[in-house]
């Protein structure tokens, strides 16, 4: 099942599964964000959410975070 990335809490860990916009998804292949797990390090209440995996951090607007979908990984 997947959900919003903006619904993601801090701590959880999930997988990239779907991008909308194919520039971001090209941006986020690019640094390594979408073969693998990856991690909610932050969230700004209606802001960004920061994400990471090894090592590198990318904060997302709320706005594309609404539109990326993710599916969480125990």
């Amino acid at each position: 099942m997947t959900v919003p990335l903006a619904a993601v809490r801090r701590g959880e860990t999930f997988a990239i599964e779907t991008v909308p916009d194919a520039e971001v998804r090209a941006k986020l292949l690019r640094v390594g964000l979408l073969d693998g797990t990856v991690a909610c390090r932050r969230r700004v209440r209606k802001g960004p959410v920061v994400i990471e995996r090894g090592g590198t951090e990318l904060a997302l607007g709320s706005s594309l975070a609404a539109e990326i979908e993710v599916s969480r990984v125990d």
